[in-house]
This record gives structure tokens, C-alpha cells and sequence, in this order.
């Protein structure tokens, strides 16, 4: 029979929620009708948290939005599988009698790595499926199995942790990035699994249904959510394969002819100062304010207060880090957007040209060197760009690497701080860490030191 009906697709006792945050529903706009069908590929050998994770937010949403989505297996055949640790699960469909599916997810499966990608029927099974869902998602190994199928050539991805390195050596095609919970890049959607594997699947909910769904479904599983503290590769709204925002992304190396400038004036190559030292595994660039030139300093005399609270975070990285190859390098910025508030003239750092310009740069630089005793610069090499150049938007005439160090998704007028982690040939390893947080009273930034330490500890290791 290539169909079995039961209640919930799955021999697992699933609780049905009850009480407040199954009763209350929220409204979304433009919700899609009928229900999104979301088809889960059960092979056997699949890890519980891989499949149940998405599977459980993906069915919640019923409780939240009208009419949600219904959820089903798909396995080999409608024979029940049994997980890699030990649960039997039943399938709905076997492949060739599935039903049309808008959102095709591939949990992780102990043969992901192997057997499974010598299996022809069902490579190009997810090959058809994947072309014509709207979104094809796969968690932790899943990811092997959409780029056996080409899925994910020209695309940015990840997998689990520990296979990120044969993800990318197989698959030279793709885009691998780390150090992320997932990628979204356009219709593909690729995770790292374990305890992370709610967080794709919520993503997408927030992007079918918007934001109070996504919290709605969290809450309803005593979860949190918030999508913009989750490390992630957000290209969902990327248009073609080849098209891409303008600054930097992972795999990029940065360009030869981005510069700073030294305390004397001198223009140097970033390039050059990584190079300036030897056994260089990883480097940490936070581009930063610099000093301000008031009187009565506040923030031991850093101009922003956001780059005053990511002090915290670089002297504890430099502390762990330092002595294990990687090179921290800080780029400070004037204030170009409100000169006088912190002791410049007006419009004097944007144009190299202004009279005032070359007066107000040796102000600037001499408050930023007594940064490195009122707070403890903790960084080995310090340059200066005090036309903003870096993060400030490109005009005509510019070279090309202007203004790529500042995050897409950041909308913040200054971009300070921005910490981006290169290896030692330059090239960016994942997505900025960037972006304040204005509407809290307490943590001012979207990242901690925790989330710079994964990315180094895989350079490093």
C-alpha cells in the first residue's frame, strides 16, 4: 500500500498542547491557503532531534496560524524505519506516490555519508522534489544528500560541525560556511542538526507567517526565539544564485588594495599588516570608534558606546587566543555623522580635500592612542580609517572594497562595532558579528565572545 493513515504520521507518542499557547491564534499576512504540505524524507538510520525537532515546530503552527501546515513522512517504501537511536517510526508515502510538496526536509540519517548517496532513485527523487518545492530544508548530514543532487551548487550552505570539511571538499561547487546554526540561501535551507535543529524550521515560519507566529509556535514549546540573535547566512530573499548583497561574505578573501591608515598618516594594506606577522591562523578585524576629543570623557573616551561594550569581548578573546596563532587586528573610526558632539568640526572627515580635514585626523588619532591606557586596547595591530571608508556607503569612484565591511542586514547608520574573522589568507570565514542593541537596557550587543570563540576554534584547532 503506498499509503498508511494514522493520526500523526508517527508511531511517537506526541503530546498535543494544550492550554494558552495552543488556544490563542495569530494572524499572518498574506498566508499561504491551502495548508503548505511538508514532506519529511525518513530514511533509516535518522536521528531523532534531526527529524522531530522540525517536524514538531512545522506541525505546531496550526495552533498559530490558520491553516498552518500539515506534516507527513516519506520514506523508501511505507515500510516503518527505524532511528539511529532506536525508535521505529511509520512513513506516510514511499517515493513514488508522495503527494506535492511545498517544503521538502531531509533530516540527517546515519547513511547520509555513505550508502545513501550511491542510492540513484533516491538522489534524483530529491533532485525532482527539491527543484519544485518552494523550499527544500535539510538538517545536519541532509545537507550530503541536496548537493549529491546539485541542489546547492552556486549556493552557500553548511552541515554539521564535524563534516563541514567533507562537505566542502566533496562538493567544491558549493559555498560552505561555518560556524553558523544554518544557511538560508534562497529556496535551500541547510542546518547543523542536534539542539540547533529548531532554529531553521522557526526561521521559516517567521519568514511564511512573520515573526509573532514564529514566537507563537516557540512559546507554545517553551522555546525562545529570536531570530536576529542566531548566528546565521540569511540569503532567503536572494533572487538567483548569482546575485549577492555588496559586502563581503564567507569565502571571500578580501580585497589586495584595502587600506588603513598608521598613526603617522601612512597608508598600509591590511593585507600587509596580517602578513606583518608570521604563523598567522586566524584574524579577528574589529572595525570600532576611536577616541573622542571633548572634555570629561564618558566610556573611558571611546565615542560609541556599543564599541565601548565590545572592549569586553576582543580582551577576553585575546586573552584565550592570542598565543594560539591568531592575530587581532582594530580599525578605529571618527564619529562622521555628528563631528561636533564629540569635539570635531562639521563634515571634516569625509573629505580628504576639507581645510579642517588634516586637523581634525591628528586629533582624532591623538585621543584614539590614549585609548590604550584609559581601556586597554586589546588589539596587536591598530590602523585608522578616518574617512570611513570601510563601513560608510560607496560613491562613484570609489575602489571596490569600499564600504563591503559592513553586514547587509545591518541598518544602523554607523555599523560600529563590526568584527569580521578572516583565516590566514584573508578570506572570511562567516558572517559578521555586527549590530546593537538599542531597546535593551541591558546586553548592547547582538554577540558575545562565545559566538566569536566557535568560528577561532576551528581555525585554531
Amino acid at each position: 500500500m503506498p499509503f498508511r493513515p494514522h493520526a500523526t504520521g508517527l508511531l511517537l507518542a506526541l503530546l498535543a498542547v494544550t492550554g494558552p499557547a495552543a488556544a490563542q491564534t495569530t494572524s499572518a499576512p498574506d498566508q499561504p491557503t491551502p495548508p503548505l504540505s511538508v514532506g519529511f524524507l525518513a530514511l533509516d538510520g535518522v536521528y531523532n532531534s534531526e527529524l522531530m525537532a522540525p517536524y514538531d515546530i512545522f506541525h505546531h503552527t496550526k495552533f498559530h496560524v490558520k491553516p498552518g501546515m500539515r506534516v507527513f513522512t516519506i520514506g523508501r517504501t511505507t515500510d516503518p524505519v527505524r532511528t539511529f537511536e532506536g525508535l521505529t517510526i511509520a512513513v506516510d508515502y514511499d517515493l513514488e506516490h508522495a503527494p506535492p510538496i511545498d517544503v521538502l526536509v531531509i533530516p540527517s540519517a546515519e547513511g547520509n555519508m555513505g550508502p545513501d548517496l550511491e542510492d540513484t532513485r533516491l538522489i534524483e527523487w530529491i533532485r525532482d522534489r527539491g527543484r519544485r518545492a518552494r523550499y527544500a530544508v535539510s538538517i545536519c548530514d541532509g545537507a550530503f544528500l541536496l548537493a549529491e543532487a546539485g541542489l546547492l551548487d552556486g549556493r552557500y550552505c553548511t552541515t554539521f560541525p564535524g563534516d563541514i570539511d567533507a562537505l566542502r571538499t566533496r562538493y567544491g561547487a558549493t559555498q560552505v560556511v561555518e560556524g553558523v546554526s544554518f544557511v538560508a540561501d534562497g529556496s535551500m535551507i541547510t542546518g547543523v542538526g542536534g539542539a540547533r535543529s529548531y532554529d531553521p524550521a522557526l526561521f521559516l515560519v517567521e519568514h511564511l507567517y512573520g515573526p509573532v507566529a514564529a514566537r507563537g509556535v516557540a512559546r507554545g514549546m517553551a522555546l525562545s526565539y529570536d531570530g536576529e540573535t542566531i548566528r546565521r547566512l540569511n540569503l532567503v530573499d536572494r533572487a538567483s544564485v548569482g546575485a549577492r548583497p555588496s559586502c563581503y561574505l564567507p569565502g571571500d578573501r578580501i580585497d589586495a588594495g584595502v587600506t588603513v591608515e598608521t598613526a603617522d598618516g601612512v597608508g598600509v594594506s591590511l593585507h600587509e599588516l596580517i602578513r606583518s606577522r608570521p604563523d598567522v591562523r586566524a584574524v579577528v578585524l574589529c572595525i570600532l570608534a576611536g577616541g573622542e576629543a571633548t572634555p570629561g570623557k564618558a566610556r573611558g573616551g571611546i565615542w560609541c558606546e556599543d564599541s565601548f561594550s565590545e572592549i569586553a569581548n576582543l580582551r577576553l578573546l585575546h586573552l584565550t587566543y592570542a598565543e594560539r596563532g591568531v592575530l587581532f587586528v582594530g580599525v578605529l573610526c571618527p564619529p562622521v555623522f555628528h563631528e561636533a558632539q564629540f569635539g570635531y568640526d562639521e563634515d571634516a572627515f569625509w573629505d580628504s580635500a576639507h581645510e579642517r580635514y588634516q586637523a581634525n585626523v591628528e586629533r582624532f588619532v591623538d585621543a584614539s592612542a590614549g585609548l590604550v591606557d584609559t581601556v586597554g586596547l586589546p588589539f596587536d595591530l591598530v590602523g585608522f580609517n578616518p574617512r570611513f571608508t570601510l563601513l560608510g556607503a560607496p560613491e562613484a569612484g570609489d575602489p571596490p572594497w569600499h564600504g563591503r565591511f559592513k553586514w547587509f542586514e545591518d541598518d544602523q547608520t554607523y555599523g560600529t562595532p563590526t568584527t569580521w574573522v578572516l583565516n590566514g589568507d584573508g578570506v572570511v570565514v562567516g558572517p559578521a558579528f555586527y549590530k546593537n542593541v538599542y531597546e535593551s537596557p541591558g546586553r548592547k550587543l547582538r554577540y558575545t565572545a562565545r559566538d566569536v570563540a566557535e568560528v577561532l576554534d576551528r581555525l585554531v584547532q
